[in-house]
């Protein structure tokens, strides 16, 4: 690195410079030529000429309307040009120079000189560091080349594989096109309830959709309780007719959940014809709720499923036990002594009680017709090892 003491004697060497070079500013002008050289009088006023006078010493009178722009440089530019134009063409100087611009702060004038250094010395390590290469066997690399060498891309500010930047753009494909179908789908929905003269056009519209992106659309209308009953079963139509794996969330809850039976019916009948191997462990997990009522119609549901992959967490579900806040002691108006006086009020304790789940029951026996256990959870483990599998299995109750 250059040392203080010979920065001072390249200053001092620049000072010692012609005064045309150090003081040479640069004129653009309009014809798009520039001119290099002394501003003889920076004190004009506007509309007077430009007077110049060059390295060479010839004085130029440039008028005020062929001058697109005047660039001033700063005194360090002018400093780093009186010491460019006596550097040696040597590792030495360019290596000198760069650590005399790291100094000054003149990064893209210092890059210059350390490619300058490795042009002359390929294997000079400092500056082959300074200019963010490392060494990967015996080749000096930057981290970009090493990371194309591996057959990485720059996308979007990170590294990534090609393959993965093809499947994050279809993603980014898909998503414009779930965006835009979700505005179509809405304005279109709006229109048909409306019943202005776009609703048979919208209908139509509706009619003709194909695009298995419009699914999440379709069943954010279907999930929502708020819109006309019409308009769901509606989007519940067309989802029938596309790819539903994107619809089966929806699906899912609206089957457990909704308050309307025709809509639970089919979304029940959809999820059995394209995602039953989907839904059933989202139904297969209800079982385990606290809600004894979400327990009975999990089981309703996948009694309408047929799948026989629930078998054993319906087992396990025949009896359940649920927690009861229940009421103590006397009415709202009763007095009870204790240690800081008299109380007034009720008291209250959780129970546990554990209920029988007739729709499980019902559940396995459709599953099973002919068989029958009624609430024996021990029975129908039995039965189950014994008639449907093959090895010893772990029949214990999933926590």
């Amino acid at each position: 690195m250059l040392r203080p003491v010979v920065i001072a004697v390249c200053l001092a060497a620049a000072v010692c410079l012609p005064a045309v070079r150090s003081n040479a500013e640069i004129f653009i002008l309009k014809s798009g030529g520039r001119i290099e050289g002394e501003h003889l009088n920076p004190n004009r006023e506007r509309g007077q000429p430009y007077y110049v006078r060059t390295e060479s010493g010839v004085r130029l009178a440039l008028a005020d309307s062929a001058v697109a722009r005047m660039i001033v440089k700063s005194e360090l530019d002018k400093q780093y040009e009186a010491l460019a134009a006596r550097l040696e063409n040597t590792v030495e100087g360019h290596w000198n120079m760069a650590e005399w611009c790291k100094e000054a702060g003149l990064s893209d004038q210092r890059k210059r000189h350390l490619q300058a250094v490795i042009a002359l010395d390929p294997n000079h390590e400092d500056a082959r560091k300074a200019l963010g290469y490392q060494r990967f066997g015996s080749r000096w690399l930057t981290q970009e080349e090493h990371m194309q060498s591996l057959g990485y891309v720059k996308y979007k500010g990170a590294w990534r594989l090609k393959q993965e930047i093809e499947i994050a753009s279809r993603q980014e494909q898909q998503d414009l096109a779930v965006k835009k179908l979700r505005k179509d789908i809405r304005i279109w929905l709006d229109q048909i309830v409306s019943g202005g003269r776009m609703a048979d056009a919208a209908s139509r519209s509706l009619n003709a959709l194909q695009d298995p992106n419009a699914a999440p659309a379709l069943a954010e209308v279907l999930g929502d309780s708020q819109q006309p009953r019409a308009v769901r079963k509606r989007c519940l139509d067309i989802l029938a007719t596309l790819p539903t794996n994107a619809a089966i969330p929806t699906l899912c809850n609206v089957a457990m959940s909704d308050s309307d039976g025709t809509l639970q019916d089919g979304c029940l009948d959809l999820l059995k014809q394209q995602g039953a191997n989907i839904a059933v462990p989202f139904f297969i997990n209800e079982l385990k709720s606290k809600s004894n009522a979400r327990i009975n119609r999990a089981a309703d549901c996948l009694a309408r499923l047929g799948d026989k992959s629930a078998t054993l967490p319906l087992i396990n579900a025949l009896v359940t036990e649920h927690r009861e806040t229940v009421s103590m002691g006397g009415g709202a108006g009763s007095i009870s002594a204790g240690p800081g006086g008299f109380s007034t009020g009720k008291s209250a304790m959780v129970i546990k009680k554990r209920l029988e789940n007739s729709s499980v029951r019902s559940a396995l026996s459709t599953l099973y017709p002919g068989v029958n256990f009624n609430y024996n959870i021990d029975e129908w483990r039995a039965w189950y090892v014994k008639t449907q599998t093959t090895s010893t299995i772990d029949l214990r109750r999933d926590d």
